[in-house]
């Protein structure tokens, strides 16, 4: 029960929190998903670190901690960003990312973000890791953004749930 109601709060989180943006590619427009949490989106705004608009609870210890737990009992996909978030390795993570198109420069800053963020449990590290996941998104190819894996999925849910509390 515990996982539907997580699965509906995750569900509904991402309704709310979530933007739709156009990526050019090849001349072509191509819808990707971002996180809201850019320095405009009105969820946090650079410099307001103790300041939670929109009713959004404190990035905690805690809240990654529960995450990182949910995380390690999922897909293959949700253990790889658990471990990385825990402090493991980013390496199989970061591969299948890039194996499917993402670009390396912002892959690597992901990972550094998520790092940080399951390290150093902060509103700044959190928004840091949704800014690397959106440039990433903003920047990846035609191919990623239509056909996402389930690795960038999961590091989206796991941010979301991080944000809302709902961890």
């Amino acid at each position: 029960m515990h996982k539907t109601f997580r699965a509906l709060g995750a569900a509904g989180a991402l309704l709310c929190f979530t933007t739709t943006i156009a990526v050019a590619q090849n001349n072509s427009d191509h819808n990707a998903t971002s996180i809201a949490g850019a320095s405009n989106s009105g969820a946090y705004s650079p410099g307001n670190a103790g300041n939670r608009r929109g009713g959004f609870p404190a990035v905690t210890a805690a809240t990654v901690a529960n995450e990182e737990r949910v995380l390690a009992g999922g897909s293959a996909a949700e253990r790889q960003v658990g471990a990385v978030l825990s402090g493991g390795s980013s390496v199989a993570l970061a591969n299948a990312l890039i194996g499917a198109g993402a670009p390396a420069a912002q892959v690597n800053a992901l990972m550094a973000a998520l790092t940080n963020l399951g390290a150093n449990p902060s509103p700044e590290a959190e928004r840091s890791a949704v800014r690397a996941y959106n440039d990433l998104v903003h920047t990846a190819s035609a191919a990623f953004v239509n056909n996402p894996p389930p690795q960038i999925m999961a590091i989206r849910a796991a941010l979301v749930a991080i944000r809302a509390g709902h961890a």
